[in-house]
């Protein structure tokens, strides 16, 4: 009995193989073979994943840390060393710190303030050329300073700081220019910044009525001014 041959379709045409019964089951075998192996291979991890120890990076971290600790140690003490050799070894060579007086730039030169014209004033810190000129316009009204706080009776000088100008300037009275209250003028009398126009007329009108005025308490009684005033005018008033 024959045994039939089978028939392969490829691509739509029928084609019969001519294999023997060994030869079919050779290849059946083959075929069972292969499909085993590839699903072995994609259903079987054959390639197993190495494990992870933690702990040996924690302790290869750890002795990293060390040998670096070590090493700033290390390096910390041969800067001691070698900067304390150094010190012990030339101790001459750093003299203990002394702290110096510190000495002003320049040599302050005071000023005689009812003498200083304006060239010597505009070297004075808090000064400038108009400050000068008005305080010498001042000066000459006033017949003199005696106090370095009349400089605050002038304008654009009632923000300066007196405290400082006293190392700047001093006052001779002796420079101070008095005014005779029984002979002078109706002009030079009310020139004066501490006298005003009332006041003059009371003088003049006491001097031509009554006669000299003889000291300053006579003076409070005829104009009947205020005790502060009296006293600002006690430096320039002669009788």
């Amino acid at each position: 009995m024959t045994t039939p041959v089978p028939e392969l379709y490829l691509c739509g045409m029928k084609t019969k193989l001519h294999f023997t019964r060994g030869e079919w089951a050779a290849a059946l075998f083959l075929l069972t073979l292969m499909t085993a192996g590839n699903l072995y291979y994609f259903l079987c991890d054959i390639h197993p994943k190495p494990s992870c120890d933690v702990h040996q990076y924690e302790t290869q971290f750890q002795q990293f840390a060390e040998h670096q600790a070590r090493m700033a140690d290390s390096v910390e003490a041969t800067r001691q060393w070698t900067y304390g050799e150094q010190l012990r070894s030339r101790p001459d060579t750093l003299p203990p710190f002394k702290s110096q007086p510190r000495k002003p730039m320049y040599d302050i030169v005071k000023l005689d303030l009812n003498s200083c014209d304006t060239d010597a004033l505009v070297t004075v810190p808090q000064f400038g050329s108009k400050r000068a000129a008005k305080l010498v316009e001042y000066r000459e009204k006033l017949g003199g300073f005696h106090s370095l706080s009349q400089l605050q009776e002038v304008y654009v000088l009632q923000n300066i700081d007196t405290v400082k100008l006293k190392d700047y300037f001093y006052i001779d009275k002796r420079e101070l220019r008095k005014l005779n209250i029984n002979t002078a003028t109706y002009q030079e009398l009310v020139s004066h910044p501490y006298i005003d126009a009332y006041l003059t007329k009371l003088i003049i009108h006491h001097r031509e009525k009554t006669g000299p005025i003889r000291n300053l308490g006579e003076l409070q009684q005829i104009t009947h001014a205020y005790p502060e005033l009296i006293d600002q005018l006690r430096p320039y008033l002669d009788f």
